[in-house]
């Protein structure tokens, strides 16, 4: 019969089988958890569509498209909503904010959501930046990475310009990075090849300016969330997959923080700071704000705006650089 001291040794051990990780697998990083909400920004041609499917797939996520999800709404011929939308469409307008985070509202309410969403090319606007960053509060949400890939314009122009198309097979080809064989021929017919109808040095120029002009302050609104990184979209297409990983399993663990807030009657410079803290086991997530107030009394109607300007640009550099 075993003595009492050999039975709790025994039972210790059966406990510590029961609660800690094999021998085999300690010293290694527990797998990354799926689940994450992504931007992906990014002028036209830097390939954001090929990273979001790979990231989407590798979090088991949903990838949204505000352009899809507009033709999906003209589609619903009984919805009074899809009958706006398809009119201003046709009518070559801008369909209002509100009606395009109505679309985005229902279909993150979505099975296929549950676990998350990747948004390639949205938000565009700083106006519909704060629109979702509502949206998500209202669900206790937030975003975990917005991931910029920079480009030259000048190889964009390059790479977009280049562009060969074989009409009939869907076959492509790029005169300086994938030339075909002949000239201007397709490799396996030998018909002729064309070039995108939207693929002209005028209409591009119009999007990047566009593009630009959109995009800078709302890299800034994100840099000051503490949620933006950027990636040189010029590396091959898996060194650029294997950062973007990086970064947003980095940044999905890091705290958010939205801009100074000044209240000038109680004399006040208020902070929200979003902890976030993701089981690598289980994939939960939590989720806590606190306000990070002053730690001195300001008097508010003194600070200038330049004041305000540099403070924030520079909190915003030294927290990119993880220093606050």
């Amino acid at each position: 019969m075993a003595s009492p001291s050999a039975s709790a040794t025994k039972k210790r051990s059966e406990d510590n089988e029961q609660t800690q990780p094999s021998l085999k697998n300690l010293g290694t990083k527990p797998q990354t958890g799926t689940g994450a909400n992504i931007v992906l920004l990014g002028p036209p041609g830097s390939g954001k569509g090929t990273q979001s499917t790979r990231l989407s797939e590798h979090y088991k996520i949903c990838q949204l498209s505000t352009g899809d999800l507009l033709r999906q709404a003209t589609q619903d011929a009984s919805s009074p909503e899809g009958k706006r939308i398809r009119q201003t469409m046709e009518a070559g307008g801008l369909v209002d904010d509100h009606i395009v985070m109505s679309l985005i509202d229902k279909n993150i309410s979505k099975p296929e959501c549950s676990n998350g969403f990747l948004f390639d090319g949205f938000p565009r606007t700083i106006n519909q930046g704060e629109q979702l960053e509502h949206l998500l509060e209202s669900r206790q949400k937030r975003l975990d990475a917005v991931i910029e890939y920079a480009i030259p314009d000048d190889l964009l122009k390059r790479r977009i310009l280049g562009r060969l198309i074989h009409k009939s097979s869907g076959r492509t080809y790029h005169e300086e990075f994938n030339p075909p064989k002949e000239s201007m021929k397709d490799d396996v017919t030998g018909e002729p090849l064309e070039r995108r109808s939207d693929d002209t040095s005028e209409t591009l120029n119009a999007r990047l300016n566009t593009y630009h002009k959109q995009t800078t302050p709302l890299i800034e609104f994100y840099q000051q969330r503490n949620i933006h990184q950027s990636i040189d979209a010029t590396q091959k297409v898996s060194d650029v997959y294997q950062q973007s990983l990086d970064l947003v399993d980095n940044l999905r663990k890091q705290p958010t923080y939205k801009p100074l807030e000044v209240n000038k009657e109680q004399g006040t410079v208020r902070q929200m700071e979003t902890s976030v803290n993701r089981n690598d086991f289980d994939d939960t997530l939590t989720i806590k704000s606190k306000p990070i107030n002053n730690q001195i009394d300001v008097d508010t109607s003194s600070l200038s705006k330049n004041f305000l300007y540099v403070y924030n640009s520079v909190t915003s550099v030294l927290r990119d650089r993880g220093i606050i």
